[in-house]
């Protein structure tokens, strides 16, 4: 398993995408001279038809943290997506809004957003049979919990919380924050949760498609039920879900096999079927990147380090991106070629074909060549650095091929993974081939490429362009997921303009084995399928 730079879990990444964003100033968020709108949408249907009633879906959830499931600790995120109900739901291919226990939102200006409950709401039974009202005054609850346990979101860019009456929820905001309502979808920070906690497995008490109905750890797995009370009509369509706790890929694919579960995630080129088992494949971007770093400044952080003069000169910046052949080295990555934002992030990413059509992309040996001399640096020569793992190192010396045929002098140099790490920190490297992880928010693959770094400190690749940086905060000041998407574009054109010190190889994918009966399971929609989706979810008798 190649080495992770920095190993965030959700909410810590969270937390760094919220740092730019939240402290932005307020004339930002309508620096083009446009008022915020009163009014976001919010859809209420997100797929056409309806799968047949009935059936219960069988889940594999790997009980440990691997690269490949669709979130550490799977038995969790799903526990929370199946049983809890937020505010909204945010689908990130396109940035739309949907409304869950929220009818109505308004954003009375930037630092104010106000939600309309849904009338009738109910939590889950409590122990006594009794199904007691969600109103407004429970979000608030929710979110002053949160801010006991010193949760970001409630701590952080939430002043105030009023609740006028019992439909209305106001949020005070201490500044602009592009990422609220991505906070606000995921249940691990925006679920609204009872006091009263649920006499099955003893967590506290949610509203979502389906309720607990069993106990943590008995055979079989952890079984949940439709909720009959549930706020959207003629849903859930499954009548349960069981989620079986599993060690490992590899148990969860020989248990798919036996026909013990109907659905896991995998690690690409997985054996996922055995005998005369049938399966439908899908497959989506995951949330790690590999990609390839130049170091342009001698001095990073306070400190001396290895850099390549020559890689100031944008010419020589792009003659490597032409050099690439993205296609190739993304298929040894098992993975897509991506742009500075990630593929699960369709809505805020370049579309593909624009990528493809992108002088950067396009691999021409000829004219990289042609590049370097009349920069007066043909045949650089540059140290390529990587960890010594199995993967990265067979993908270095690919691009490490790609280069010296473009006309460079690269040395391949494979580094012991924790020497390799404590380099790539302190941006000590002239070029590294890299893997990061838990890329789980669009803000991230833009903060990577600031004079900051993703970090926070400095950029590891000593690359600064303030015209960049400054549509970055542009883009995250924007409390509208849809004109933040735009803006993110917007930046990401800049910075391919400018000709960037880090360049995006690939994105790996992740994969899910399912069983062609399995209707309105649209995997590449993230979150927002185990979530909002999952009520929506059906098997089909006949299979077909």
């Amino acid at each position: 398993m190649p080495a992770t730079p920095a190993l965030h879990s959700r909410r810590d990444v969270l937390r760094l995408g919220a740092g730019l964003a939240g402290v932005a100033l307020l004339s930002a968020a309508c620096r083009d001279g446009s008022p915020a709108a009163p009014e976001l949408q919010l859809r209420e249907s997100s797929a056409s038809g309806a799968p047949p009633r009935g059936g219960v879906l069988r889940i594999a959830a790997p009980g440990g943290d691997t690269q490949h499931t669709a979130s550490p600790r799977a038995r969790d995120v799903l526990r929370r997506a199946l049983t809890y109900s937020q505010l909204v739901a945010l689908d990130p291919r396109s940035a739309l809004l949907y409304g869950d226990l929220a009818s109505k939102l308004e954003l009375p200006d930037p630092l104010t957003v106000r939600f309309t409950l849904r009338r009738e709401l109910r939590f889950h039974p409590d122990g006594g049979g009794l199904a007691a009202a969600l109103t407004a005054a429970d979000v608030r609850a929710d979110l002053e919990a949160r801010a006991a346990a010193g949760e970001y979101l409630p701590t952080q860019v939430i002043a105030r919380v009023e609740t006028p009456d019992q439909q209305t929820v106001v949020l005070r905001l201490r500044g602009p924050f592009s990422l609220l309502f991505e906070f606000l979808a995921d249940p691990a920070s925006g679920a609204v949760r009872a006091k009263v906690r649920s006499p099955r497995d003893g967590e506290p008490l949610g509203s979502g498609p389906f309720v607990p109905a069993g106990q943590p750890g008995q055979p079989g797995g952890a079984p949940f039920a439709r909720n009959e009370l549930y706020h959207r009509r003629e849903l859930p369509r499954l009548d349960g879900v069981v989620v079986r706790d599993v060690d490992d890929e590899r148990a969860a694919a020989d248990a798919f096999a036996r026909a013990e579960v109907d659905l896991h995630v995998h690690a690409p080129g997985a054996v996922v079927q055995s005998g005369e088992r049938a399966a439908a494949t899908l497959r989506r971007g995951g949330f790690a990147l590999i990609g390839l770093g130049l170091s342009l400044l001698p001095e990073k952080g306070g400190r001396a380090v290895r850099s390549v003069t020559a890689f100031q000169d944008r010419r020589v910046r792009r003659a490597v991106s032409v050099a690439l052949d993205r296609g190739r080295l993304a298929a040894l990555a098992a993975g897509a070629v991506t742009g500075p934002v990630g593929p699960a992030h369709a809505a805020d990413a370049l579309p593909a074909e624009e990528l493809a059509a992108h002088p950067l992309y396009r691999q021409q040996p000829a004219e990289a060549r042609a590049l370097l001399g009349a920069a007066g640096h043909s045949g650089l020569a540059l140290r390529l650095q990587a960890p010594n793992q199995s993967e990265l190192a067979a993908l270095a010396r690919e691009v490490e091929r790609q280069l010296n045929d473009a006309g460079f002098a690269a040395a391949l140099q494979l580094v012991d993974a924790r020497e390799w790490e404590r380099n790539f920190r302190a941006g000590d490297f002239e070029a590294t081939v890299f893997r990061v992880e838990g890329l789980r928010t669009p803000d991230l693959g833009l903060r990577e490429h600031t004079a900051a770094g993703l970090e926070g400190g400095f950029s590891p690749w000593g690359y600064s362009n303030p015209v960049y940086d400054a549509a970055v905060r542009a883009a995250l000041s924007e409390l509208d997921p849809t004109r933040r998407a735009q803006r993110s574009r917007e930046a990401q054109r800049t910075l391919l303009e400018d000709v960037p010190a880090m360049f995006p190889l690939a994105v790996p994918w992740q994969q899910a084995s399912t069983v062609p009966s399995l209707r309105a399971y649209e995997f590449d929609g993230y979150g927002f399928n185990d979530g909002w989706l999952a009520a929506r979810w059906g098997l089909s008798p006949s299979g077909g």
